[in-house]
């Protein structure tokens, strides 16, 4: 968790001073993102959306301006980090922590494993080409959970940076890109029924509004299970931090020293304290669904800032070629996730 204000600052008012340049910028510039993507974009166009112009403005502003940034630099680091913290609180109340209760057990346990392989085949894949096997747990953190929520909100937990969440994001996308232009054409040619069109829809794509849109671009009846289905996977995502905090703490320990509650209290990103109770608040009702609908919105706004931020903090020239590998790994995930789907749907399910 960063520490505020950091200490080569005199204090609050020297701090807010040196932040505030960059900070309005990233804001200004998000601000803009979202209205492009309100009313300028196509809606066909759905992932060159507001989280991808505001990457590329960030990475236009570090990597093509003619003027010194330094003035710029404390408040991109203020955004890309501590505006995250803030849109991840705020994320908290737009989850029901018992919804997965409700929506069946064989949504749940199909979700469960889709997100656990993706996880760990991400994390061996990024091992095998030379990545950081953390860049892999977060690249499969996207595809399998939700998409550019899940990465934001897990980043910080196990300490990624700026170029890890971007190619991350780059992987979740291009896997929403796939599925939408291709799964409403094969159902319909294959003659898949609703609930195998939805459950496809509603676990290979990464972000909500992409799982829904497939679902609904196929018929009414699968967009409806799409729905159900992404709320499964949306609700684990509290878990699969605390598990990959979890793991991520006894990873940095000393041989032979064990994980206690204290040392995991220490380690573990204290923002997800304020999401799990924001999540709890929504579910036992005390945040009405209002509330929580403005925390979303002002969750989207920390985030855009932030993505601004994070843009601003990677140089081109540092990216490789192993960065775009990590990338283009979201389309045989794809892959592997739609053909999971489909075999235990039709084979042992028997969907039609």
């Amino acid at each position: 968790m960063a520490r505020i204000p950091p200490p080569p600052h005199r204090g609050w008012a020297d701090y807010a001073k040196s932040v505030m340049p960059g900070l309005l910028l990233c804001v200004a510039l998000g601000g803009l993102a979202k209205w492009l993507d309100n009313s300028v974009i196509p809606d066909q166009l759905f992932v060159f959306n507001y989280v991808l112009v505001a990457i590329l403005m960030g990475l236009a502003v570090r990597n093509f301006s003619p003027f010194s940034l330094d003035v710029f630099e404390a408040g991109f680091v203020f955004a890309a980090r501590i505006c995250l913290f803030i849109g991840v609180v705020l994320l908290g109340a737009r989850l029901n922590l018992v919804e997965i209760f409700s929506i069946g057990s064989t949504a749940v346990i199909m979700v469960a494993i889709s997100i656990t392989f993706c996880i760990l085949l991400c994390g061996w894949f990024a091992k095998k080409t030379g990545a950081a096997e953390r860049w892999g747990h977060l690249v499969g953190v996207g595809i399998g959970v939700c998409g550019v929520s899940a990465i934001m909100a897990t980043a910080p937990a196990i300490k990624a940076k700026e170029k890890e969440i971007v190619t991350a994001i780059g992987a979740a996308l291009l896997t929403d890109v796939m599925v939408l232009v291709s799964l409403p054409a094969i159902g319909h040619a294959l003659g898949w029924g609703d609930m195998l069109a939805g459950f496809i829809a509603g676990i290979v794509p990464s972000n909500t509004a992409q799982c829904i849109a497939v679902g609904y671009a196929y018929s009414d009846g699968a967009g409806a299970i799409a729905t159900i289905v992404k709320s499964a996977r949306n609700a684990l995502m509290p878990v699969v931090i605390l598990a990959l905090t979890y793991v991520y703490t006894r990873r940095g320990l000393p041989v032979g020293e064990q994980v206690r509650f204290g040392l995991l209290w220490t380690r573990f990103p204290k923002f997800i304290v304020g999401l799990l109770i924001a999540a709890a608040l929504t579910t036992a009702g005390f945040i009405s669904p209002p509330t929580a609908a403005l925390a979303g919105e002002l969750s989207s706004w920390f985030f855009v800032a932030c993505f601004v931020g994070i843009g601003a903090g990677i140089k081109i020239s540092d990216l490789k070629g192993q960065d775009l590998t990590v990338i283009g790994f979201g389309f045989p995930m794809t892959i592997i996730l739609w053909l999971y789907v489909y075999i235990v749907s039709r084979f042992i399910l028997v969907f039609g």
